[in-house]
């Protein structure tokens, strides 16, 4: 699993740039726990080919989210995103908020997603949280060094920072949304 050099999960966020409140919180907890969400706006490179930086940046993560709101939908980057993360054989999150037109899906179609109402933060932090924890927990065994087993019986744990990292990440993006 790539991960960043401190050890941290990184997830490269797939986002309309109207949806910038709300992602901008988002990166700020996450940061805080440990959880790197690269936004390719805040990685400016002068001179650099946009679409080759933000293929980079996709290989380099461990997940691709894709935050599909009506704004998100309709940017042609997302779906361009969402292209490169298959190129790239990445695991592919959509977020996708209610209401948002089904035939936009495109290359997320058939692929299982989180769907949420904007307008129900708990409800949809909820869903959020338990769809996210089996992907947090597989990423962060993928990260492990290799460690000798001690018995089958032997118990793995999701490190708390990155299940509080999940949690803070769905409220901060769901309240962020319903505030528009």
């Amino acid at each position: 699993m790539p991960g960043t050099a401190q050890g941290r999960l990184l997830f490269f966020l797939s986002h309309s740039m109207k949806d910038g409140p709300a992602v901008q919180l988002l990166r700020e907890h996450l940061d805080a726990l440990s959880i790197d969400l690269y936004l390719a706006e805040h990685d400016p490179q002068p001179g650099v080919n946009i679409a080759n930086k933000i293929i980079a940046a996709i290989e380099r993560s461990d997940a691709v989210v894709v935050l599909l709101t009506e704004a998100g939908a309709a940017a042609p980057f997302v779906q361009q995103e969402i292209g490169a993360a298959r190129q790239a054989g990445k695991l592919i999150v959509p977020i996708v908020q209610e209401g948002v037109d089904t035939r936009t899906l495109a290359m997320l179609e058939g692929l299982e997603r989180i769907d949420v109402d904007f307008a129900r933060p708990s409800e949809a932090l909820s869903r959020v949280t338990s769809s996210l924890e089996p992907l947090i927990y597989r990423q962060a065994e993928a990260m492990r060094p290799a460690q000798p087993q001690a018995s089958a019986a032997a118990s793995v744990q999701i490190p708390l920072p990155v299940l509080v990292g999940l949690g803070l990440l769905a409220l901060a993006l769901l309240l962020a949304l319903a505030n528009k």
